[in-house]
């Protein structure tokens, strides 16, 4: 089993980041998740509905492979969620978004998006829309690293969005840094 394809009969290896590490999201962090959110959203807004349906995290995150929810831990502490749904066969959104707010929150926001992106590209998704609040040209940058251009921003329920295309015409991009999808043909195939 690939290290970011989701299944909620079997979770998914811890993947480490140094200190920090990525795994998928268990029932027993719903009270770490949610103090989380609560504490990273900014004042008086929440720009997803994580918070409020934190309690329905295994049936949008894990009732379908394509769809996963992760944590991120340091130290024994939960520092930082990401969410992705898949829609329209290969259009993946990634939300829930968060980090505890110290000196660290880029490295956990990385490690979790590309915890993200590699789950879409072993998907087959060729859209990544990010529900969340990223400096623009810092994620553009990262997410070219995994394969994914900056197409465009625009707003969606009066929330800004962006959208990413896999890049297909350069795909040793992505494959340095991603795990490569699997073969789908046997060694007949190439030898005839």
């Amino acid at each position: 089993m690939n290290q970011f394809s989701s299944s909620s009969a079997s979770p998914q290896p811890a993947r480490s980041f140094d200190s920090l590490r990525v795994r998928s999201f268990q029932a027993a962090d719903r009270p770490a998740v949610l103090r989380l959110h609560a504490a990273a959203a900014p004042a008086g807004s929440v720009d997803c509905d994580c918070a409020m349906r934190i309690d329905q995290i295994e049936e949008r995150y894990f009732g379908r492979p394509q769809d996963h929810f992760w944590v991120a831990e340091a130290e024994g502490q939960i520092v930082g969620t990401v969410g992705i749904c898949v829609h329209d066969g290969n259009v993946a959104h990634l939300g829930c978004l968060r980090a505890a707010d110290d000196s660290s929150d880029h490295l956990v926001r990385k490690a979790l998006m590309h915890a993200a992106a590699s789950h879409a590209h072993d998907h087959g998704c060729l859209k990544l829309v990010v529900h969340a609040r990223v400096d623009i040209e810092r994620a553009a940058v990262f997410l070219h690293r995994l394969g994914f251009e900056f197409s465009r921003q625009r707003e969606v329920a009066n929330r800004s969005v962006l959208e990413f295309y896999l890049n297909l015409y350069e795909p040793e991009l992505g494959c340095m840094i991603l795990p490569p999808p699997p073969v789908q043909q046997s060694m007949a195939t190439f030898r005839a």
